[in-house]
């Protein structure tokens, strides 16, 4: 998730498949709370859930939501317990146990600042003189991930990370810029006046689903939807659902 993974993303899909040992099961997507791609109180419970599973139907899958802590959802993709993870950033330990989708949505990882602080932020190397928060257990890019010398704060959400900027209580924060525009503009509009999104963008991340290597069939479902993916890009359905969280997209 998200990045928060991640999100940073993050949900997790309890598949059932139309033939097998499958055949009268639901998938069931479970996702963390990262808005505006996924959570209880979102239009359809977010943008990454709502093309989810509207890609699932198309491919003729029924489906279910459930909404989880992203530490449950990790552990319990990790063991085989979930069927699928969406709203997923692509990680290589997580691709052990889950097979990938083809990207569905992008997303820009920037950095956020107070107000007026001139932070000099270019690669991963220069955030070492900054206090940054960062969500428990998130994933953001593999060199800052595993960047150990950085001064890292753990939070929980992207809310609170960038309240504790605007404080002063810590120097930087890094999320989704759709999640900190989300964060900012509906959460806290209060908050608009004492942070500055930076232009610095860290990677440009796609959004996926991925299925349990754990399930027989993870390939045939993979190859579902990204075949059913494919047709909704081509003949406009896609743009269609996306539409109706266009403004949460703040393209």
């Amino acid at each position: 998730m998200g990045i928060w993974t991640r999100r940073f993303v993050h949900a997790v899909f309890f598949w059932g498949t139309l033939s097998g040992a499958y055949a009268n099961e639901p998938i069931q997507i479970v996702a963390d709370e990262w808005p505006p791609f996924s959570g209880r109180d979102l239009l359809s419970q977010g943008i990454a859930v709502d093309v989810s599973r509207a890609v699932l139907e198309r491919a003729g899958y029924a489906v279910d939501v459930q909404i989880l802590p992203w530490a449950r959802i990790v552990q319990g993709a990790e063991r085989g317990e979930y069927d699928a993870v969406t709203s997923l950033f692509h990680d290589e330990e997580l691709n052990k146990s889950l097979a990938y989708s083809d990207p569905f949505i992008e997303t820009k990882i920037r950095f956020l600042e107070k107000k007026g602080a001139n932070s000099v932020v270019g690669d991963v190397s220069s955030l070492k003189p900054y206090s940054i928060t960062v969500g428990a257990g998130f994933l953001y890019e593999p060199e800052f991930d595993h960047a150990d010398y950085l001064q890292k704060i753990e939070v929980t959400t992207a809310l609170q990370a960038i309240r504790m900027v605007a404080a002063g209580r810590a120097d930087l924060t890094l999320d989704s810029e759709h999640v900190l525009r989300h964060a900012i503009r509906v959460d806290d509009p209060g908050l608009n006046d004492k942070v500055d999104i930076l232009d610095t963008v860290l990677v440009t991340q796609g959004i996926h689903l991925a299925v349990s290597r754990q399930r027989d069939d993870h390939d045939e479902v993979i190859t579902a939807f990204n075949t059913a993916l494919a047709d909704m890009k081509a003949d406009g359905t896609l743009d269609a659902v996306l539409d109706a969280h266009r403004a949460l997209l703040f393209d």
